[in-house]
Parts: structure tokens; C-alpha cells; sequence
């Protein structure tokens, strides 16, 4: 065995690959009947899901303990950035 880390490769077979995520048993259950009501199974549409939100950017749904960044209100200016801004201190 050697110890060299291989270099990358140009070319990717991208193929579906199954891997086990842990859940509570209830949110199991809750997406199991997700994917029997879309006509699917539990690996394919846990998978999509995953993949969406990759794609998405993996953002937090509010779950960070923060609100969601487009309800953040913008930061507050300093005084002497609002006189600038309004024409008044120099």
C-alpha cells in the first residue's frame, strides 16, 4: 500500500450512491409517508431532499436559533455615516 494521495480525476462517473442518515423514528415514519404519497421510496426522496438543499446553498430554515437572513434588518449606521449620507457633516 502506498501512502501517496492519488491525484484528482478529470472525469467523474456521478452514480447514485446509498448512504444512512439518523433521524428520529417519528420524522422516519413522517417521510416514509412522504414518499409512498409522491409514489417513490424513502432512499430516493430522502436523497432529493439532500440534494436540494445542497444545491440551495444549505441554507438554515431558521433553525440556527436566528431568523432567517432575509428577516435580519440591515446594520445600523453610525451617525457620521448618516450626516455623509444626508448631505450634512464633512
Amino acid at each position: 500500500m502506498t501512502n501517496i494521495i492519488p491525484p484528482r480525476k478529470r472525469q467523474q462517473k456521478d452514480e447514485e450512491k446509498r448512504f444512512y442518515v439518523t433521524a428520529k423514528r417519528s420524522v422516519k415514519l413522517q417521510l416514509e409517508q412522504e414518499a409512498f404519497d409522491r409514489g417513490t421510496d424513502v432512499w430516493t426522496l430522502g436523497g432529493l431532499v439532500i440534494e436540494a438543499w445542497l444545491k440551495a446553498g444549505c441554507p438554515d430554515f431558521g433553525f440556527s436559533g436566528q431568523p432567517p437572513v432575509s428577516e435580519n434588518p440591515p446594520p445600523s449606521s453610525s451617525p457620521s455615516q448618516l450626516a455623509d449620507d444626508q448631505g450634512g457633516a464633512e
